[in-house]
């Protein structure tokens, strides 16, 4: 494996480079991430609670060779 290149930073760029990391790990800690909603399952009828009659008939339909 390569060694990283060192990187050199002025005092300066050091003291804002370690701000903005304090800031990020600030945000983190007071706004955590949203869960992901919940994946929805397709439904295998209409709204009103009918089956689909293609949907039934493609899978009652047997398999031919």
């Amino acid at each position: 494996m390569v060694d990283p290149t060192p990187l050199y930073l002025s005092p300066e760029q050091r003291e804002r480079l370690e701000q903005l990391a304090d800031a990020v790990r600030l945000r983190v800690a007071l706004y955590p991430s949203p869960k992901p909603p919940p994946v929805q399952r397709r439904s295998r009828q209409y709204p009103g609670g009918r089956p689909n009659p293609w949907l039934t008939a493609r899978l009652r339909r047997p398999h031919q060779r």
